[in-house]
């Protein structure tokens, strides 16, 4: 009986699901990929047997459908970008290299020219990294999740066919994912180095700032100075520039997007998020840091007048990833009870 009980307990059995469901998902996402000439897609499909033969080990299983993701990422990069994001970034790159201000104005490289940088410092290093530096922060992404048991939410980010296509387009929202994700997990035990990723998001994207004050309420004063400090030495090259050129930036994009798109367009309530975060001071529990930031980030770019698909791609692993864990917990407690039961009952009677 207590054989059967520690089996029930020990067995991923999030690891069999998400293994069915990443083969669910991967084969539309493959044929997608091979109709377009492209039949090496295929390959991701070996991720199914690896993750059977590595069963014992349930980080092991995860990293083999991260690669399988991975792979179906890598080969639909080789299809023509379809967002600008990237494009942008290397082109702001190549104006701070010589010498000349990146905001404050609008790059002919846009589609339709004319897109500004909005982005933070830390971006003009990452943009030209290109298609493969997102896809490798998703991979990272994909580890986290196989790191914390949550195959499930891996096995959607890693072979649904938004989720790949999306990485792979030119988007620049997957490495602000990957340190937001990892800066969240880290926070949870080690509060400073924590601090630290959540910063580095907030340097390539700014709305990795919608975490900070839900982490400073559970974490104190230390991850306040901790945020406080190095954003100020991220950001401190608009010293140089002049903070109203990011302003100008951030209008004239506003100008790039002047028809709603993909929100809810009620911007005058974006305001709400002032008083949520306040209250986020008083956070004390970390998966109330993970939930609030979510919120925050909700508020403000969901009510705005546009948005931008990726922005899902953030958000999506973190609420699938504290869905996951509290599922989870309860169908393994509610397996071992089970298997006690008709153990028990299964008894030949003294």
């Amino acid at each position: 009986m207590s054989v059967l009980a520690r089996l029930a307990g020990s067995l991923p059995w999030s690891g069999v699901l998400g293994i069915a469901i990443f083969w669910f998902l991967a084969i539309p996402t493959a044929d997608h990929v091979a109709r377009q000439g492209f039949t090496h897609a295929w390959l991701a499909l070996l991720a199914i047997p690896a993750a059977f033969l590595v069963y014992r080990w349930p980080f092991l299983l995860g990293v083999a459908l991260a690669l399988g993701g991975t792979w179906l990422r890598l080969v639909h990069a080789q299809l023509p970008e379809t967002s600008d994001q990237s494009t942008v970034g290397r082109a702001a790159f190549a104006w701070a290299l010589s010498g000349q201000n990146p905001y404050g104005h609008g790059f002919p490289d846009s589609w339709p020219p004319g897109a500004p940088f909005v982005y933070g410092p830390l971006e003009l290093l990452i943009a030209p990294l290109g298609v493969e530096g997102q896809v490798l922060a998703a991979f990272g992404t994909m580890v986290l999740l196989a790191w914390q048991r949550t195959f499930i939410t891996l096995a959607v980010y890693s072979a649904q066919y938004f989720v790949v296509q999306f990485t792979a387009t030119g988007i620049n929202d997957l490495v602000p994912g990957f340190l937001i994700l990892g800066g969240l997990l880290t926070l949870e035990r080690h509060r400073v180095a924590g601090a630290v990723l959540l910063a580095l998001a907030a340097g390539v994207k700014p709305y990795a700032f919608a975490w900070f004050l839900p982490a400073v309420g559970f974490a104190g004063l230390t991850v306040a100075a901790t945020l406080g400090a190095l954003t100020g030495l991220i950001w401190s090259p608009l010293l140089l520039w002049g903070p109203g050129s990011f302003l100008r930036s951030v209008e004239l994009a506003a100008d790039t997007h002047p028809f709603p798109e993909n929100t809810l367009n009620m911007p005058a309530l974006r305001i709400l998020a002032i008083p949520l975060a306040i209250a986020t001071l008083f956070v004390r529990r970390w998966w109330l840091v993970v939930v609030s930031g979510t919120v925050i980030f909700c508020v403000v770019l969901f009510l705005d007048k546009w948005a931008s698909y990726g922005y899902w791609l953030v958000i999506l692993p973190l609420l699938g990833m504290l869905a996951e864990r509290a599922a989870m917990d309860r169908l393994q407690a509610a397996l071992r009870a089970r298997v006690l039961r008709s153990a028990t009952s299964a008894a030949p009677a003294s």
